[in-house]
């Protein structure tokens, strides 16, 4: 039988080694919901799991399922399982006995333990290699191996720590569907840590990017492409061109930006904005538009509220074409085209004109690490 999907809280979590600069980390899953945590370091991801399934110590916070605190409880006891790739499978054990053993090894009984081996070999297509060792799997029917050794405890949360490390592609799109119909199926609570954006995208039905331990913003695809709350979302996760500016004046939601090129432009202005302040000026390369003039149209363009950039390379990406541009200062921009764009005349060294609109650009106050 499924378990019942609880809602997953996790409110001042903080996992050792403290650092003072990291914050305490709070964030809730609906029922039968996916978390996907896009992490720029996978180490800190791994603690973070590691912590919350209970294998290293909780410093300060509570790990609510369905509002009971669990954090004092033991690994193995908190109705959670964690998912890795540092847990390989037995290698002298047949895939049977491996999803037996952890049962076996708890003393439940054995009519009991055949029972669910079987439901789990069923539900994960195992039932024509139950009986091989490790080494004869290929990593498809090695990965669902893996995971059928988890759900045999019939945990009603997974922990997901970069699940698909180290399978190839083609595997890697089999095993995110695979792990989608089974947490539909037996109604699981997903959290998914990750460093693969591509993973979050289309697992997760809400999205937390995470620079280190420190949790920057939590929303749906949309929202953080389109309106991320700071320059390290929109250069993260939206793959952003980030340029530096100063702000010339603020007007309600708008920002009029003198570039360090000498163009000014316009963009949204993020929390915190203010006339005179250094900017971080994001925008992404599929909202910046391109003009290529020529002739007298070249001559008489007086630029307003457009980047003056020389094409410094192109390369058709099969579903785009992705134009590197050289501004005027040496700071380069990135710009995506739809592959049905015409390449003729495109070559290194032309001259261009880049614009957007204000609202598909974000400035944000200047961080001093970057240059």
């Amino acid at each position: 039988m499924a378990p019942l999907s609880p809602r997953f809280d996790v409110r001042g979590f903080v996992c050792a080694p403290v650092e003072p600069s990291t914050p305490a980390l709070s964030f809730s899953i609906a029922p039968g919901g996916c978390l996907a945590l896009l992490g720029d370091r996978a180490v800190d991801l791994s603690r973070v799991l590691d912590t919350l399934a209970g294998h290293l110590p909780c410093v300060a916070g509570e790990v609510l399922l369905d509002g009971r605190d669990v954090a004092a409880l033991p690994a193995g006891h908190r109705g959670m399982g964690l998912f890795s790739a540092r847990d390989p499978l037995f290698a002298h054990l047949t895939v049977r006995r491996n999803l037996a053993f952890p049962l076996e090894a708890r003393g439940m009984a054995r009519p009991a333990i055949v029972a669910r081996v079987d439901a789990v070999l069923a539900l994960l297509g195992l039932d024509g290699c139950a009986s091989r060792r490790p080494r004869a799997l290929d990593p498809q029917d090695e990965w669902r191996a893996r995971l059928g050794r988890l759900l045999v405890f019939a945990p009603s949360v997974l922990l997901l720590d970069d699940p698909f490390a180290g399978l190839a592609r083609g595997d890697r799109l089999a095993m995110r569907r695979l792990l989608a119909r089974v947490a539909r199926a037996q109604g699981l609570t997903l959290l998914l840590a990750t460093g693969d954006r591509e993973d979050v995208l289309l697992l997760g039905d809400a999205i937390g990017v995470l620079s280190g331990r420190a949790l920057l913003q939590v929303g749906n695809a949309a929202e953080l492409f389109d309106r991320p709350a700071c320059d390290r979302v929109a250069t993260g996760f939206g793959d952003a061109n980030a340029l530096t500016g100063r702000v010339a004046w603020v007007e309600d939601d708008l920002a009029s930006v003198h570039l360090a090129s000498g163009a000014r432009v316009e963009a949204m202005a993020g929390p915190g904005l203010a006339d005179d302040m250094l900017c971080t000026l994001c925008v992404r390369p599929d909202r910046i538009a391109t003009l290529f003039p020529t002739g007298r149209a070249a001559a008489d363009d007086d630029g307003e509220d457009t980047l003056p950039a020389v094409l410094a390379g192109l390369h058709h990406m099969g579903d785009h074409i992705r134009l590197r541009f050289r501004l005027e200062d040496g700071q380069e921009v990135l710009v995506r085209r739809p592959p049905a764009q015409s390449l003729t005349g495109l070559v290194p060294g032309r001259t261009a004109r880049l614009a957007w609109q204000p609202a598909h650009a974000v400035a944000f106050p200047f961080r001093g690490e970057m240059g």
